[in-house]
C-alpha cells in the first residue's frame, strides 16, 4: 500500500493511470462482442464439415417427363450414380440426402415440442430410411439398442424420431428416453370447414422417440442444439448425395481437384452430377448471407483497431515514461543497488499500476452494464448456457481478458526501456538528458 501511495505521488504516474482506465473501456466495449461471437461460431457442431462434399444430381429431363417414366429404372439409375460415387477412392461412404443437408443450409421447417409444462421450437431434420446419414456425418448414438449404423434402418415413416443429448435433456430430464413419447405440433396444410378452403395451420403430433443422439447444430452461427431427426420418405429424383471423405482428405482440395473428374463420370442415362460442394464452403457463404459473417468481421475490425492503437498509445507513453526515470535508476544504483532489483523495480510498479487502473475502468464499465446488459448473442431456445449466459462469469471473464491484454502490453512497453536503462553506466543514467 506504501508503495503504491509513492507511484501515485508521481503526477506522470496519475496521468498514466487515467490513460489506462480510457483504455480499459475502449477495449472493454471493443472487445466483448467478438469473444461471445468467436465462442458460438466455434462451439462443435456435432460432426466434420471438413470432410463432407456435396453432390447437386440433376436431369435433362424434365420433371414433368420424368413422373411419366417408369420408376424402377429411374430409381436404379440413382442407387448406381450413389454407387459410383462409394465406389470413387477418396470416399468413405455417401448417401442420398434428403432436401438440404446438415451443414449445406437451413431446412425451412420447425416443430413445437411440448413436456411437462414446456414449449420449444426444434428444427426438423429429414432423413430417409437405410440412407446412412448418421454414419456419413459420424453422429454418434446414445441409445445401447441403437447404434450409430442402425439409426436410419427400420424407421417408422412419420411416426418415430431421433432427438439430440441437449433436447432429451431438456424435455425430460434424461437421455434415456427410447421409447417414450414426443408431444408435437406442425403446420400444415389443412382443411378449414367454416371457410370452405385449404389453409395453414398446427396440426397436433405424437411421435415414437427411438434414439439419442450426441448434440449436432444445423449452422456455424446457431448456439442451439435443438435438432429433431423425422424418418421421411424422400423426393425421388434429382436427390443431392452426399458424401464422407476418407482421413486425410481435405473437402475443398477435393472439390477443386476433382470437380471435373466428378462431372465426367458421375453420368447415368437420366442423371448427371452437376455441381461439388465442400461444407466448409457452404457454411462460410450460409454465414455471409445472413449477414453474421460481416457482423462479426466488423467486431472483429473494431477490436483490432482498438488494440493495435493501445499498443502503440500504451508504448509510446510508457516509453517515455520510463526513460524520464532515468536519472532515478542512476542514482539508486550509485547507492548499491543491483541491475536486476532496479529492474524489477520498474516491473513491479507497472503491474501495481495497470492493476489499479483496470480495476477502475472495469468498476466504471460495471455500472454501464448493469443498466444497458452486456454483449447478447441471441438464439431461438438457448436449450445451453454458455459463460457469456451468465452476468457474473460474463463481466469476469471479459474483465479478465482485457485486463491480460492491457497488462502483457505495459508490461513490455515497461521491460524495453527499463532493461536499456540498467544495462547502461551508472554515470550515464545519472547524467541528465
Amino acid at each position: 500500500m506504501k508503495h503504491l501511495k509513492e507511484i501515485f505521488q508521481r503526477r506522470t504516474s496519475v496521468w498514466l493511470a487515467l490513460e489506462l482506465v480510457l483504455v480499459t473501456l475502449a477495449c472493454w466495449w471493443a472487445f466483448d462482442p467478438v469473444l461471445v461471437d468467436h465462442t458460438v461460431t466455434h462451439l462443435p457442431m456435432g460432426f466434420d464439415p471438413d470432410r463432407l462434399v456435396r453432390m447437386e444430381v440433376a436431369s435433362p429431363i424434365s420433371m414433368k417427363d420424368m413422373l411419366q417414366i417408369d420408376r424402377s429404372p429411374m430409381q436404379s439409375e440413382q442407387d448406381v450414380l450413389l454407387q459410383k460415387v462409394r465406389e470413387m477412392d477418396e470416399v468413405q461412404e455417401a448417401y442420398p440426402a434428403f432436401s438440404v443437408p446438415l451443414g449445406f443450409g437451413v431446412q425451412s421447417t420447425s416443430l413445437n415440442l411440448y413436456a411437462d409444462g414446456d414449449t420449444l421450437t426444434a428444427w426438423q431434420y429429414f432423413f430417409t430410411p437405410d440412407s446412412k446419414m448418421f454414419e456419413v456425418f459420424g453422429i454418434q448414438s446414445l441409445t445401447p439398442g441403437v447404434p450409430t449404423s442402425e439409426l436410419s434402418h427400420n424407421c417408422a415413416y412419420q411416426q418415430s424420431v431421433i432427438i439430440t443429448r441437449t433436447l432429451a435433456n431438456f424435455l425430460f430430464g434424461t437421455t434415456d428416453v427410447a421409447g417414450r413419447t414426443l408431444k408435437a405440433s406442425k403446420a400444415e396444410t389443412v382443411w378449414n370447414e367454416e371457410g370452405g378452403d385449404f389453409e395453414l395451420g398446427w396440426v397436433e403430433k405424437h411421435y415414437d422417440i427411438r434414439a439419442v443422439v450426441e448434440d449436432v447444430r444445423i449452422e456455424p452461427y446457431d448456439r442451439d442444439y435443438s435438432v429433431v431427426f423425422l424418418c421421411e420418405s424422400g423426393p425421388d429424383y434429382n436427390v443431392p448425395i452426399v458424401a464422407r471423405l476418407r482421413d486425410g482428405i481435405d473437402a475443398d482440395w477435393f472439390v477443386e481437384a476433382r470437380r471435373e473428374e466428378v462431372q465426367r463420370q458421375l453420368v447415368t442415362d437420366h442423371f448427371y452430377v452437376r455441381d461439388i460442394q465442400s461444407a466448409r464452403q457452404t457454411m462460410t457463404e450460409t454465414i455471409e448471407g445472413v449477414g453474421i459473417g460481416r457482423q462479426a468481421r466488423r467486431n472483429l475490425f473494431i477490436a483490432a483497431f482498438f488494440a493495435v492503437n493501445v499498443a502503440f498509445g500504451v508504448f509510446g507513453t510508457l516509453l517515455m515514461y520510463t526513460r524520464q526515470r532515468r536519472e532515478e535508476a542512476g542514482v539508486r544504483r550509485a547507492f548499491g543497488a543491483t541491475k536486476w532489483s532496479v529492474f524489477w523495480s520498474f516491473i513491479r510498479e507497472a503491474w501495481l499500476l495497470t492493476t489499479v487502473s483496470v480495476v477502475a475502468g472495469c468498476a466504471i464499465y460495471f455500472q454501464f452494464a448493469t443498466a444497458r446488459g452486456l454483449y447478447d448473442y441471441a438464439g431461438e431456445n438457448n436449450l445451453t448456457h454458455y459463460w457469456f449466459d451468465d452476468f457474473g462469469t460474463h463481466f469476469m471473464v471479459v474483465s479478465l481478458f482485457v485486463y491480460l491484454i492491457i497488462l502483457c502490453t505495459v508490461l513490455i512497453a515497461t521491460a524495453i526501456p527499463a532493461w536499456r536503462i540498467c544495462r547502461s553506466t551508472i554515470t550515464e543514467a545519472i547524467k541528465e538528458e
